[in-house]
């Protein structure tokens, strides 16, 4: 099981010791959240959901829409319920946040700086300048400390909005992975069927002398190579379907039927204008939020500025990220048109070599060359529309304050 990182709290003492102790440690930290790739994702493995405890009251939902988030169904346009209800990092944030909001965080912190003022008395009590430089710097430093890891229930909540966001991100990425393996396999599997085929018609030139024991094995190992292959490849979606499930509340080995993700809505592109949306982005940003209430929570000079850089940078970045997923989305539509563009010369390429066939002008082999290039066209056009699904999903997460690219 994943281990949570659980928040502790200090309660002041007047000893200069235990105030640079409780000064130097963080308030409150959340749990890190893994990010999938192709191939070696490893979610975390939390017990089984228990769908009585922890949950949304019954009226956060109908009773037909609960019905349907604990189905056994796994549906693109409930991951975000999914992700709120049976997440277990998200679960265990909203946990800590409930049991954190009730706490006088501002009272913690008078008190810590209380006993900093007391190391600032004893600077000005003290009997000489070495003394009093000493106990000067201690107490700015433990300040500036106080200050930084200072984090109000507010600010709490931010961050952890902003993990179940990147949450609800991730799932998508997954989802749509998981269909792009089905797609891909399909082509492994077709082009397997034609290696196959290649390595029968060399057999049968070998025996006629028009192939030589070379051939032949080459042929022979580019049919185990691609076996490989599709081993490898199942493998990775079983690794993808185990982090969904285990994502959105299922048991591990659970068997959800897993439906399609929708179709890229291509009229979404034309309503896009970075340069109009970006003060949108900018002030639903989870970091600009975070930075701008901190800010309210200094007193330190220094960290005052040097929270206006860092929030400055946030909002910059924050721009920039729409920007560039902006671009995202024009690339991957151009490359969705470019795929298509292909699939209609291999359709046609198809069609020519199923009437050679038919005639008898045309060999098996050359038919089902022509039937895997079109296999193969056919399934980048699909794969082509999840990237610009998730493009244009991405672009929106900017939209809703997710961070995306930097």
């Amino acid at each position: 099981m994943k281990r949570q990182r659980k928040k502790t709290y200090g309660y002041p003492l007047a000893a200069f010791v235990t105030a640079a102790a409780i000064a130097a440690a963080p308030f409150t930290a959340f749990a890190a959240v893994n990010s999938p790739d192709d191939n070696s994702y490893q979610p975390p493995e939390p017990p089984a959901p228990n769908y009585n405890q922890d949950l949304s009251p019954e009226f956060a939902y109908s009773e037909d829409k609960w019905a349907s988030l604990r189905d056994n169904v796994m549906e693109y346009d409930e991951l975000a319920d999914l992700i709120h209800e049976y997440n277990p990092t998200v679960r265990s944030n909203r946990s800590t946040y409930n049991d954190q909001k009730n706490k006088d965080l501002n009272d913690v912190y008078d008190a810590y700086m209380e006993d900093i003022q007391d190391i600032w008395d004893q600077a000005d009590s003290a009997d000489d300048d070495v003394s009093a430089a000493s106990f000067r710097y201690s107490a700015n430093l433990l300040t500036q400390q106080a200050d930084d890891n200072y984090q109000d229930a507010e600010m709490e909540k931010i961050q952890y909005d902003q993990t179940e966001a990147n949450l609800v991100y991730q799932a998508q990425q997954l989802m749509v992975s998981y269909q792009q393996a089905q797609y891909n396999m399909e082509t492994l599997q077709d082009t397997r069927d034609l290696l196959e085929t290649q390595y029968q018609v060399t057999q049968a030139q070998q025996a006629v002398g028009m192939a030589t024991q070379t051939d032949v094995l080459n042929a022979q190992k580019s049919l185990q190579d691609q076996d490989s292959s599709i081993l490898s490849a199942q493998k990775s979606a079983d690794n993808v379907h185990r982090g969904l499930c285990l994502m959105l509340g299922w048991d591990v080995d659970a068997q959800p039927e897993i439906m399609p993700v929708p179709e890229p809505d291509l009229s979404r592109i034309d309503s896009m204008n970075p340069a109009a949306d970006s003060q949108t982005a900018v002030a639903n940003n989870y970091d600009v939020k975070y930075y701008e209430k901190k800010a309210g929570n200094l007193s330190s000079q220094d960290l005052i500025e040097s929270n206006q850089v860092t929030l400055q940078n946030a909002r910059d970045t924050a721009a920039r990220s729409l920007r560039t997923q902006y671009d995202t989305v024009i690339t991957a539509r151009d490359a969705l048109d470019a795929a298509q563009a292909q699939l209609e010369v291999e359709t046609v390429d198809l069609n020519e070599a199923a009437v050679k066939r038919n005639i008898g002008q045309g060999t098996e082999l050359e038919y089902q060359t022509a039937e895997n290039a079109y296999i193969v066209a056919k399934n980048n056009v699909n794969t082509q529309k999840l990237q610009l699904l998730l493009a244009i999903e991405a672009y929106n997460w900017n939209l809703k304050g997710l961070t995306t690219s930097n």
